[in-house]
């Protein structure tokens, strides 16, 4: 019995550990609600990026996957106002693992009108 409880130890940190490789990034969409929204044109901006599960269990570029697809619009944006933003996720077998791919589009408006 004494020998069991040590590895029930190690086998709970390692799923805790295994449990905390799953959690993603919080990403705020749009530009801030305490700006005023600019009038004017707006042009349709979008960015994409992509990560993959290997062999269902090694995540590569998947967590955080929204903060770069976000950040990759924001250049887009070239500092105008960013709203209206819509996300897609989508995923592809592959033959070792899953591909798993966040799309956002949005609209940016001049901020100097």
């Amino acid at each position: 019995m004494k020998t069991l409880r040590p590895a029930m130890m190690v086998m709970g940190c390692a799923l805790g550990l295994l449990a905390s490789g799953c959690s993603g990034v919080p990403v705020d969409l749009g530009s801030r609600a305490g700006q005023a929204v600019p009038t004017g044109p707006s042009r349709e901006i979008q960015a994409s990026n992509c990560g993959f599960q290997l062999l269902l269990f090694i995540p590569i570029n998947v967590n955080d996957r929204l903060q770069r697809a976000y950040a990759k619009l924001e250049q887009e944006a070239h500092g105008d106002y960013i709203t209206d933003v819509q996300v897609r996720e989508r995923w592809t077998y592959g033959f070792v693992g899953t591909g798993y791919c966040t799309e956002l589009k949005a609209k940016a408006i001049a901020a100097h009108g």
